[in-house]
């Protein structure tokens, strides 16, 4: 679906899934290369601003990345770019 061009709340619709269930998987894909990062998903600035929070805490786990952050980046954005960084540190 999502090479159809469909966005990430429309595949959750028509699923009949949550949001988060399809951020999680996508985030899977795109780690393991399965499925490019798009950079429609998550705002220029927020990207910046979790690229920047990933190298000074690292990518091991989300929560202290989420800690770290402004309360507007929701952890669909966070898990987004660190699948995009973990898979360009480890191309598969």
């Amino acid at each position: 679906m999502l090479a159809q061009g469909r966005t990430l709340d429309e595949v959750a619709v028509i699923r009949g899934r949550q949001r988060s269930t399809i951020v999680s998987m996508v985030s899977d894909l795109v780690e393991r290369g399965e499925v490019e990062f798009q950079p429609g998903w998550v705002d220029q600035e927020k990207q910046k601003n979790i690229e920047d929070a990933c190298g000074r805490l690292g990518l091991g786990k989300l929560t202290p990345l989420k800690d770290a952050l402004p309360p507007e980046i929701t952890f669909d954005e966070i898990r987004l770019v660190v699948a995009r960084l973990r898979q360009q540190e480890n191309p598969q």
